[in-house]
């Protein structure tokens, strides 16, 4: 009696032994086999299925679904498992939603080179101005191509002009030349033609009529505008009034599923290892959150009718981002310069309205790629979990801002392993109709089948705001 006491005890120890090992795997997903024990809980002498785990622990699935799916293989999704750590979940009433979208007024202008005319009037706008002959002209009248931005008084510059001259002494006429920036102000405005005089720049011709006022310079239909403040007069009280309202922009929430099932009978079957309705939950889990993933990123919005059925279609964020950074010089050249690299920081943090932190998702291929450039090697950080973005990143600190760089594996799977995603993550928002949650199937009840189940779903999708604070990379063809 005493020697069965003692294997009774050492057999119970070992149980617990094996517990707290499982327990510091995680529950232990170990070369693809999931082993959980139980010691301490809810006591049942019954045979335990979905219905009366659910009765005895009621918040062992529900506790936080959402939170629970971001430790699973975090790394895997990156893009699922940030965005639900940084909970930046809006609920929405609706599969179709609409969302808002509003910038600065812009800075930048072009002008619209339809215009053929000399200058000389309204009628005859001109989208560039070559002098001729004469004392100069003093002012000019010019098209350009996105009128709602211009008011009277406005001033603008054109940069790099080729003037005659000196700088400070440029004069019509003059044989020498130099390189200059030169300011104009609009002193009317009428439709998308606006009268402009030079301020600074070039005189007129020497001994002319002109010869000490500044006249028009020479410019090309392709110089850049670069509109500048207003300047009102000393009696000036008011000015045009200027807004800019929002753009609506659609999405659809699509409706994520995955269904889990296990037959009474095999539940009951002796197994080699511990592998049950929880063990496929979570490969269907892991499963769905990639698929989400896919469709997050590429999927193309629509809706799809079938009697008084609708189904929709999310449309991936790549979708409505235009700004392209290429790499490489094609037929499979996937070399990258630190003159790339430079640009490429340069083009993702400058001239926008994002923050100064932004998450790179790069394929394996853009990695390697990356890799071979020192600089690139130099300003990364060694690779750490950061605990706001859930996964392992690497920091690149620059001047222009802070790039977080994430592997996204899934990326190879679908065809972007050269490919790179640049993220402002301030400006992308989960909309859920459906949050993700778990629901039982009633199977037996009903008479279905004699199995467990459970439905896994989530009904929702991603926007942006500001396209132009996210960035795609990829090589050249």
């Amino acid at each position: 009696m005493k020697n069965k006491q003692n294997t009774q005890r050492l057999l119970l120890l070992a149980v617990v032994l094996v517990a707290i090992v499982a327990t510091l795997f995680d529950g232990a997903a170990i070369a693809g086999t999931i082993v959980a024990f139980a010691v301490i809980g809810v006591p049942s002498t019954s045979t335990v299925t979905v219905a009366n785990s659910e009765m005895s622990s009621p918040d062992l699935t529900r506790e936080d679904i959402s939170s629970s799916v971001t430790m699973m293989m975090p790394s895997r999704t990156p893009l699922d498992t940030i965005i639900r750590n940084l909970k930046h979940n809006k609920k929405c009433e609706s599969q179709k939603i609409g969302y808002y979208q509003a910038s600065y007024k812009p800075i930048y202008d072009t002008f619209d080179s339809s215009a053929v005319g000399d200058g000389s009037s309204g009628a005859a706008s001109a989208s560039s101005y070559t002098y001729t002959s004469g004392n100069g002209a003093v002012t000019l009248y010019v098209k350009i191509s996105n009128p709602d931005i211009w008011r009277a008084h406005d001033t603008f510059v054109l940069r790099d002009l080729t003037l005659p001259g000196k700088k400070g002494e440029s004069a019509l006429g003059d044989t020498t030349t130099h390189i200059d920036d030169v300011m104009f102000y609009v002193v009317s405005k009428s439709g998308n033609v606006l009268e402009v005089i030079a301020v600074g720049g070039v005189r007129g011709k020497k001994g002319g009529a002109l010869a000490s006022k500044f006249v028009i310079p020479n410019f090309i239909a392709s110089n850049e505008i670069i509109r500048m403040g207003q300047a009102k007069s000393e009696l000036s009280i008011s000015t045009e009034p200027f807004a800019i309202y929002p753009e609506i922009s659609w999405q659809y929430c699509q409706n994520f599923m995955a269904q889990i099932e296990e037959s009474t009978f095999h539940r009951l079957t002796k197994k080699d290892v511990a592998w049950g309705f929880t063990n496929f939950e979570t490969v269907n889990i892991l499963s769905m959150k990639m698929e989400m993933e896919l469709s997050m990123l590429f999927g193309q919005e629509g809706e799809y009718t079938a009697g008084n059925d609708h189904t929709y279609f999310t449309r991936g964020i790549t979708r409505d981002i235009e700004k392209v950074v290429e790499y490489g010089k094609g037929a499979g050249d996937r070399t990258i310069t630190k003159e790339n690299y430079n640009n490429w920081l340069k083009e993702v943090f400058d001239g926008n309205n994002g923050s100064t932190n932004r998450v790179l998702f790069a394929g394996s291929g853009l990695l390697k790629s990356l890799s071979m450039i020192d600089e690139f090697d130099k300003t990364l950080t060694s690779v750490s979990k950061d605990v706001t973005l859930g996964v392992d990143v690497r920091k690149i600190h620059t001047y222009f801002g802070t790039l977080d760089v994430v592997l996204a594996p899934l990326f190879r799977e679908a065809g972007w392993e050269d490919h790179g995603l640049i993220l402002d993550l301030e400006h992308v928002v989960k909309h859920e109709f459906v949050p993700m949650s778990i629901t039982n199937l009633d199977l037996k009840s009903s008479g279905t089948k004699n199995a467990d189940a459970k439905v896994i779903q989530e009904v929702s999708a991603l926007t942006m705001c500001y396209p132009d604070c996210h960035c795609i990379i990829k090589p050249k063809l």
